[in-house]
C-alpha cells in the first residue's frame, strides 16, 4: 500500500487471501464490481486519453503487454507474496548494492525476457542524461512494491542520514518524498520487479483480464517531471465544472501552500491548464471526471508567468476515487457542484501543523524506518 493513501485509510483493509494492504479503486476480491463499473475504472486508463491530451502532460511511451503477460504478472505476484525469504534477500541485495537481483520466479524472467529491450529502449529515450523516468501501468502505479524491494528503504536511508533529529512532521514529509522518488526507474529489471511485488498492478490486472475481448494494457514509461510533494492536487470536475481543488498529499502541512499568494498562483496554474483541456476531455467523454494535477514552480512566488501546470492523472468520477480534503458522502453537492452560494472551485489545503504524524503508518513502513533509524 502506497504511504500517503494507507494514512488516508486509516486502518488495515479487510482482505480474503491476500493479506498485503493497498489502495485500490476497487478491491478485487473483497468487492463485487460490476461491469458498469469495471468500464469506468478502465475508461480512466491513459490509453483513453494519452494521445488526446500529449501536450499536456509529460512525454509518455507505451509498452504492449499481451494477455499472456498479463498472467505472468499474475502468477509472480501470487508466489512471491507467499515468499517473503526470496524477497527480503532480494531487498538485501538492492539496498547493498544498487542492483535489482535475477529474478525471483520464472514468470518474471519470463517476463524481463519478453519486455525489458522494450522497456529499456523507452527509458533512455525519456531520460536523456537525467536518472530514470517515471513508470506505472494503464491505471496505477506499482508504488506499493517499494517497500518490499529494497528502494524505498535505500532512498529513505539517503534522506535522513544527514538529519538524525528529525521530529514525526519531518520524518512523514521525508517518507512521502523517498516513496515518490522510488517511483523513477532507470532499468527495465527493476521496472518488471516492481511491477511483480505491487498488489495494485496485481488488483488492476485482474480488473482488466476480466474482460479480454476488451484487453489494452500497457507498461507506461513518462519523462520525470519534478514536482514537489505539496505541489500535487486533485481536481474534480463535474459536468464539465471545475467543482473543488485539494492540496493531493493533504497530510503534509505546506508553508508554500498556506502562502496565500503562491496558493494563488497554483490554483492559477490549474485553471489556465484546465481551460486548454476541457475542450478535448469533453469531446473524449469526460464531462465528469477527477483530475490529479502537479504545478512546477517559480523558484520567485512574484513570478506568476513562469508558474505551469502539468496533467498526471485521470480518474473515475466515483467514490472510490479518494476525495481528499473533500467528502464524497457528506459534500456530494459540493463536488456536483450543486451547492448555491459558493464561489467555484472550492479549494482547501491542510491549514495547520497535524499532531501525531506517523501514528496511522503502515507497519511496514514503521518497520523500514525503525531500521534505517537504528543504523544511523
Amino acid at each position: 500500500m502506497s504511504l500517503l493513501d494507507s494514512i488516508r485509510a486509516g486502518k488495515q483493509l479487510r482482505k480474503v487471501g491476500i493479506q498485503h494492504d493497498s489502495s485500490a479503486p476497487s478491491l478485487v476480491d473483497t468487492v463485487k464490481i460490476t461491469n458498469e463499473y469495471d468500464a469506468l475504472v478502465l475508461q480512466a486508463n491513459i490509453e483513453n486519453w494519452g494521445s488526446a491530451l500529449a501536450e499536456f502532460t509529460p512525454k509518455t511511451i507505451l509498452v504492449p503487454l499481451s494477455l499472456a503477460q498479463g498472467r505472468f504478472f499474475l502468477q509472480a505476484y501470487e508466489k512471491l507474496e507467499h515468499d517473503d525469504a526470496a524477497v527480503t534477500a532480494a531487498a538485501a541485495e538492492y539496498i547493498a548494492s544498487g542492483r535489482t537481483s535475477d529474478p525471483l520466479v520464472p514468470a518474471e524472467a519470463r517476463l524481463l525476457e519478453e519486455l525489458g529491450t522494450p522497456i529499456q529502449r523507452a527509458i533512455d529515450d525519456l531520460a536523456g542524461n537525467a536518472a530514470g523516468c517515471f513508470m506505472k501501468l494503464s491505471s496505477r502505479s506499482p508504488k506499493d512494491a517499494a517497500a518490499r524491494s529494497g528502494v524505498f528503504e535505500a532512498y529513505y536511508a539517503r534522506a535522513v542520514r544527514d538529519h538524525r533529529e528529525l521530529d514525526d512532521e519531518q520524518k512523514l514529509w521525508t517518507l512521502c518524498e523517498s516513496e515518490g522518488a522510488a517511483l523513477r526507474f532507470s532499468d527495465a529489471a527493476s521496472v518488471i520487479r516492481a511491477l511483480v511485488l505491487s498488489e495494485r498492478v496485481w488488483q488492476d490486472m485482474t480488473l482488466a483480464m476480466r474482460h479480454p475481448d476488451t484487453w489494452q494494457q500497457n507498461v507506461i514509461l513518462r519523462k520525470w517531471e519534478p514536482v514537489p510533494i505539496d505541489m500535487e492536487f486533485r481536481t474534480f470536475v463535474s459536468n464539465g465544472r471545475m467543482t473543488a481543488i485539494s492540496q493531493y498529499a493533504y497530510q503534509l502541512y505546506s508553508l508554500r501552500l498556506n502562502d496565500p499568494v503562491q496558493l494563488q498562483f497554483a490554483v492559477a496554474a490549474i485553471r489556465n491548464l484546465y481551460h486548454n483541456l476541457w475542450p478535448i476531455l469533453s469531446k473524449e467523454g469526460f464531462s465528469n471526471c477527477v483530475l490529479d494535477f502537479g504545478v512546477i514552480s517559480s523558484a520567485h512566488a512574484e513570478n506568476n508567468g513562469s508558474w505551469r501546470a502539468t496533467l498526471i492523472e485521470i480518474n473515475p468520477f466515483e467514490e472510490t476515487t479518494d476525495g481528499a480534503l473533500f467528502s464524497w458522502t457528506r459534500e456530494r453537492d459540493l463536488i456536483e457542484g450543486k451547492t448555491d452560494g459558493l464561489d467555484y472551485p472550492v479549494v482547501r489545503i491542510t491549514e495547520a501543523r497535524r499532531t501525531g504524524a506517523l501514528a496511522m503508518v503502515p507497519k511496514g513502513w514503521k518497520e523500514v524506518m525503525a531500521k534505517v533509524q537504528a543504523t544511523l
